[in-house]
């Protein structure tokens, strides 16, 4: 055959176990940043029971997690967060609150909040590889500073602290998207 390697994305336990016998896959690709934890129910079990590889989209929580949104009006007019439903009005301000957290930790331990997000993602399992989007070349430097990242347990359970009290406000994208999405069967 021509194909050797598979590989689906934003699908749930029960396609990943069908699409699987017809053909080993290599990843699942879902999104997972510290503000959305969805994956965490069933699709890491379930990939890891299977020896899938995880590849984490958007694990920088669109950038908000790298500290440097503030409020809507950061965006350029061109910008598709302008029209998300986490970063519109009450919801964006809502979940500042998490970044606010992040950036907490990333100043006692003299790093960037981009880094601990990353950091974060990657300390959930060896099978988890993070694609965030760069822009530019000292992002894409920030960025690869999180694979060395260790940071002192003290940290992590005070993110872990920040999460377990936290519910992300608003839609991981509009109503019309959420439709073509198949992560709960």
């Amino acid at each position: 055959g021509k194909v050797r390697y598979i590989g689906l994305s934003e699908v749930g336990p029960g396609t990943i176990r069908r699409a699987h016998a017809v053909h080993p896959l290599s990843a699942i690709q879902t999104e997972y940043p510290l503000w959305e934890r969805g994956a965490e129910e069933k699709i890491l079990s379930t990939v890891r029971e299977l020896g899938i590889g995880f590849v984490a989209y958007s694990p920088v929580g669109r950038g908000i997690l790298t500290g440097r949104i503030k409020s809507a009006s950061d965006f350029d007019d061109s910008d598709f967060r302008r029209n998300h439903p986490r970063f519109e009005g009450e919801n964006l301000q809502h979940n500042l609150k998490l970044v606010e957290a992040v950036k907490e930790v990333a100043t006692a331990n003299r790093v960037t909040p981009a880094q601990v997000a990353l950091a974060w993602v990657l300390r959930q399992g060896s099978n988890i590889v993070p694609i965030p989007g760069t822009k530019h070349v000292q992002y894409l430097e920030e960025n690869a500073g999180a694979a060395d990242l260790k940071l002192p347990e003290s940290a992590w359970s005070a993110l872990d602290k920040a999460l377990s009290s936290f519910r992300t406000a608003g839609a991981r994208y509009s109503e019309l998207m959420m439709k073509t999405i198949d992560t709960t069967d």
